[in-house]
């Protein structure tokens, strides 16, 4: 097969992925991304004093190429185990996978050598001919595409792809929710006896101690993320109020007293859960060359993401 000239649209794991498999193949990538830096919801929020993954919050493995990738970034000291405190005893039998110093060290490793181009948040696909054109917010446009990878969440993905594919419809059958984020840390170590918890709640369902995982340094860092028909529910709400009901939440979890958090910060994730997914590992539109891939295909999980850009690597240029 010829090299083909491809763009992908979308740094997390899925596009990163995508584009490493179409790069080893011998085409020209280039990766644009909305964000400063690679990672998508595979994230970490840094302050002087603290740190926060208000992303996913680790990742397992089970598929081997998938393994292969994770103990080669285990051998470059860019993930390391984490093992947490369940209350009760375990909750999770697999072995949890972190990036270090932050879990967005394992997007980062992975985007070297590849084109990225950050703050390029891709809002128009143009076509003329056999060849795309990227448009982004600020009006910028590039092209001579020949192929293009979307690898963002799938409402984003059919509005891009909707003028040139009747695949985008297809998009339509896939669910996604929103998750709202609380990152807080405080002076000194919470006195609970756990670092993790993962139980059915309508409102706080998740609480990690961030700084727990390894490598981690500074204050005493918790991660909180919302159950996702409360944070529909409260999608436009102010970030203070979201933070307050959160963080009243988990000393009700926690059943104490909290102390006055010394940094607080709501984010709010659109597209965070994948609650139906695709049901296949990506799309592919021959027609056009006009792909899709993301965690939204298979599962939501971090693996999900990676075969997912594999898959669809393989099928655009292999």
């Amino acid at each position: 097969m010829s090299a083909k000239t491809i763009a992908v649209v979308g740094a997390g794991l899925a596009g990163l992925a995508c584009a490493r498999r179409l790069v080893a193949a011998g085409h020209r990538v280039t990766v644009f991304d909305k964000a400063r830096g690679a990672g998508g919801r595979i994230a970490t929020r840094r302050d002087q004093r603290a740190a926060w993954d208000h992303g996913a919050q680790y990742f397992t493995v089970s598929d081997p190429a998938f393994a292969a990738v994770v103990g080669a970034a285990r051998e470059a000291g860019q993930v390391a185990a984490w093992k947490p405190r369940w209350p009760g005893g375990e909750q999770e039998q697999r072995d949890l996978w972190v990036g270090v110093p932050g879990i967005s060290a394992l997007p980062r490793w992975l985007a070297q050598g590849l084109d990225v181009v950050p703050e390029a948040r891709v809002t128009v696909l143009g076509r003329s001919g056999a060849r795309w054109t990227l448009v982004d917010d600020r009006g910028r446009s590039v092209g001579g595409f020949d192929a293009v990878a979307l690898a963002v969440p799938a409402p984003q993905a059919a509005m891009l792809a909707a003028p040139h594919s009747e695949f985008a419809a297809r998009l339509d059958a896939v669910e996604m929710a929103p998750c709202w984020a609380l990152m807080a840390a405080f002076d000194s170590p919470l006195d609970v006896p756990l670092d993790a918890d993962w139980s059915p709640d309508a409102v706080l369902p998740w609480m990690a101690r961030n700084s727990s995982k390894p490598r981690r340094s500074g204050l005493d860092a918790w991660v909180l993320h919302a159950d996702p028909a409360w944070s529909q529910a409260r999608l436009g709400a102010d970030p203070a109020d979201v933070g307050a009901a959160l963080l009243a939440r988990l000393g009700e979890r926690l059943a104490t007293t909290l102390p006055a958090p010394v940094l607080i910060e709501a984010h709010r994730w659109r597209y965070a859960r994948v609650m139906r997914p695709l049901g296949e590992p990506c799309l592919l539109d021959p027609a056009v060359e006009l792909g899709f891939c993301g965690d939204w295909c298979l599962d939501a999980r971090v693996e999900a993401a990676f075969l997912s850009g594999e898959a669809l690597a393989r099928r655009l240029g292999d």
